[in-house]
């Protein structure tokens, strides 16, 4: 890592500080995780209520429904929290970040420093790191939170060292998506064509390959890991490498496209 990389990632600290995208992201974890925990506790017990109020009354199909949209169970219930993560957190995260380097680019914010031997990949590299990191923290963070606090008032059926790992695979999950809308917007000449494409993916790519022994081998299984909260941790490694290589592939052809246009 050369010294404008370094200086960079401190800009860019400093920036979501100032910005107020780490509060963002914090109040968007932890609105999901309140909203999840209250939506189980609160409709968990509307069949009892029914019951009690209407003797007589034919409840089985509603609790088989809230049981489900609402487990009280602490490893189905930290598997929503997380599709909820992955769907809203998400988008928010990438219609946050999607523009913002063509967009720095195109406010000639990146003149003065690339006279001073900065290059376009630090920028890159510096907006990956730190917003990556931001939005993978708190969702570790949060999901850990959500995991102890559902422990104290749902049935545990999921050890710690499983909600560790799953909260660390979301966490880079959140990574990834970040550095591939950096980067695809860095590619393509519209970057809202970047945040489009990540968006489906990660809404419709999970759960359509869910059906098929090829979808654990794609880099999108991550998410359906969470989502389930498997404990079968030799289902991470492929998806996680193919993660890794795609990324260096767009770097380098970043890189080369940068190469090129100067």
């Amino acid at each position: 890592m050369n010294q404008g990389m370094i200086c960079c990632i401190r800009k860019d600290i400093k920036e979501c500080m100032r910005t107020g995208k780490v509060i963002l992201f914090a109040g968007m974890v932890l609105g999901i995780g309140v909203m999840i925990m209250g939506f189980t506790l609160v409709f968990s017990d509307i069949p009892e209520e029914l019951w009690a109020q209407l003797p007589g009354f034919n409840i089985e199909s509603l609790e088989e429904l809230v049981s489900t949209m609402y487990p009280k169970m602490v490893r189905e219930s930290v598997g929503i929290f997380s599709y909820y993560i992955g769907f809203f957190f998400s988008l928010v995260v990438i219609l946050v970040i999607h523009a913002m380097l063509p967009k720095e680019e195109k406010n000639a914010k990146w003149i003065l420093p690339m006279e001073q031997g900065y290059s376009k990949t630090d920028f890159l590299m510096g907006k990956c790191i730190v917003y990556g990191s931001l939005a993978g923290g708190m969702v570790l963070i949060g999901y850990l939170a959500y995991y102890f606090l559902a422990c104290c008032c749902m049935e545990q059926n999921m050890p710690f060292s499983n909600a560790l790992v799953c909260g660390i695979v979301h966490g880079l999950n959140l990574f990834f998506i970040v550095a591939y809308t950096m980067m695809f917007s860095m590619l393509l000449k519209n970057p809202v064509v970047s945040a489009v494409s990540m968006i489906a993916t990660i809404i419709l790519v999970p759960d359509m390959t869910a059906y098929f022994s090829i979808g654990k081998i794609l880099p999108t299984h991550l998410l359906r890991f969470v989502y389930d909260s498997s404990n079968s941790y030799g289902e991470l490694f492929v998806p996680m490498l193919l993660n890794i290589t795609f990324l260096v592939i767009l770097w380098i052809l970043i890189a080369r496209k940068e190469g090129m246009q100067e």
